[in-house]
């Protein structure tokens, strides 16, 4: 499967100095893209869900940043694109919570801080898991320059607006059918603790283009779950994995019959259970690399590898960490796991020397695309 980081909007390289990493759940991408469009000069570069792709950090790379801030936690964004950046010499920051509810405030909270924003007393309220109803707020917030918030039926209004020192004057409330009962409950709570508050409700109807988009993205991670459980030992995997499977078959049925809403639940449903498997499959892999000596040290030269080539074509000489690149891969294969533990530090650290000395140019290149097939 062909996975591309994609930046938001196009950006010159040599005025580029921060990169905003985020997974493609709907979420997180979306506060990236809210940043994106109140401020200037900054890259997002995205990563499906819970999947490390050496790739993303060639392409991190390709726009030599001085800083990167990672939207999302560990298991929307894997540890190891950290790692790799910071043994390049590159400051990561990661703004995130214990789930995406707690990454929306965190986010929100860092923004008007880092980006010294003027938000207006304007909050967009929609719930953190309905795609179609998340992308309506999104735009909304950035029409109002108001606060995007995810909620759900157990969040709690006062405790928010307390955490983010609101004082809100206008509520948008930004639903589709399919989250109605969520809502309701986020209504009752505005009806009886703002009661002077300006609230209005924007509905989105179902329509089969929506429910379609919501169908092919559980495909799209199902898929994915598909392909990284094919060795996993965790017997829970597989049966999640039929629950999805049997989700979006009935979603599709649903959708032939031109019931677009319960397609487009049942796909939210499926996608969600994909998300399991991939999280389940993710840990499992962890625990065999961190196991099997010989296996973990493939998979860090595989990563390694990955950004001594990117800069490489930008043009950055690599000679040096090239040749303990092949001398790692030799002991490797002769089964001298201590040599090559050795010359993996020392390859870390040429290749940080590299990118030191090499990032000016690379900046000056202009910012060249990385494409690559990922390895899970």
């Amino acid at each position: 499967m062909m996975i591309l980081a994609v930046p938001v909007r196009p950006v010159n390289a040599t005025d580029t100095t921060l990169v905003i990493l985020v997974s493609d759940n709907e979420a997180d991408c979306a506060l990236a893209n809210y940043i994106a469009n109140i401020t200037s000069n900054v890259v997002i570069i995205k990563t499906p869900w819970g999947v490390y792709d050496p790739n993303i950090t060639a392409e991190i790379i390709s726009y030599a940043p001085e800083e990167v801030i990672v939207i999302g936690g560990p298991i929307a964004v894997p540890d190891e694109y950290i790692e790799d950046l910071r043994d390049l010499g590159i400051t990561v920051e990661r703004w995130y919570g214990k789930n995406r509810y707690e990454t929306n405030l965190a986010v929100l909270k860092n923004i008007t801080a880092r980006f010294q924003l003027q938000l207006q007393n304007r909050v967009i309220l929609v719930a953190g898991k309905d795609l179609a109803g998340i992308k309506k707020a999104l735009r909304l917030a950035i029409q109002e320059r108001a606060m995007i918030i995810l909620v759900n039926q157990t969040t709690d209004i006062t405790r928010i607006m307390e955490m983010l020192g609101l004082r809100i004057k206008s509520v948008t409330i930004v639903e589709t059918p399919v989250m109605n009962r969520t809502m309701l409950m986020i209504q009752k709570q505005l009806r009886e603790r703002l009661k002077e508050c300006n609230c209005t409700k924007v509905l989105i109807n179902m329509t089969a283009e929506r429910a379609l988009e919501a169908i092919q993205m559980a495909e799209e991670k199902i898929n994915t779950a598909r392909e990284l459980s094919r060795n996993a030992t965790n017997p829970a995997i597989e049966n999640v994995l039929k629950i999805a499977e049997k989700q979006l078959e009935d979603a599709k049925e649903a959708y032939n019959t031109g019931k677009y809403g319960l397609a487009y639940g049942l796909a939210l449903a499926a996608k969600a259970k994909a998300e399991v498997v991939i999280r389940l499959a993710g840990e499992n892999m962890r625990m065999m690399i961190m196991t099997k000596t010989k296996l973990k040290l493939e998979k860090e030269l595989l990563r390694i590898e990955a950004r001594i080539r990117v800069m490489e074509r930008l043009g950055v000489n690599v000679t040096v960490a090239l040749q303990l690149m092949e001398a790692v891969r030799a002991a490797i294969k002769n089964g001298d796991y201590d040599t090559a533990q050795e010359l993996m530090i020392k390859l870390k650290e040429q290749l940080r020397i590299c990118y030191m000395r090499g990032k000016k140019m690379i900046r000056g290149r202009g910012h060249m695309p990385v494409r690559g097939r990922r390895k899970p």
